[in-house]
């Protein structure tokens, strides 16, 4: 699969795209500890392309990377379904991967939820065998 990265692990900026160009979302007070963009050729429950987080070393924003699914992170957005699928270019994700998964998306469910004022909640990640 081909991700996108929008944008790049440890980054406090939060990008997506809008016609065709990165665009500032917002400014998140945790920096992003993944990679992240979307599968490019995808739809999403939402519409929009499917959400990817790419473990491993920081990647360019705009670059697009050749990487293989290993799980999912259940989350929901204002009540729809807004996954996001876990991809690495390496063995797949170890424990610390796991943890900072867990620590990340529990936070980030709180933050948007008090930004947007939406209920947002993470439900948990699954991992491919």
């Amino acid at each position: 699969m081909r991700v996108f990265i929008e944008t790049p692990r440890w980054s406090f900026t939060k990008y997506g795209i809008s016609e065709g160009m990165l665009e500032k979302e917002y400014v998140s007070p945790l920096p992003t500890l993944f990679n992240y963009g979307f599968v490019i050729g995808t739809k999403a429950a939402d519409g929009m392309e499917e959400d990817a987080i790419v473990l491993g070393k920081t990647l360019k924003q705009g670059q697009t990377v050749e990487v293989r699914e290993v799980g999912v992170v259940r989350f929901r957005d204002g009540g729809l379904e807004d996954d996001k699928l876990v991809m690495s270019s390496g063995v797949g994700a170890g424990f610390v991967d796991r943890a900072m998964i867990n620590v990340f998306f529990t936070v980030y469910a709180v933050f948007k939820t008090l930004r947007s004022g939406k209920k947002c909640a993470y439900e948990g990640v699954e991992f491919r065998r």
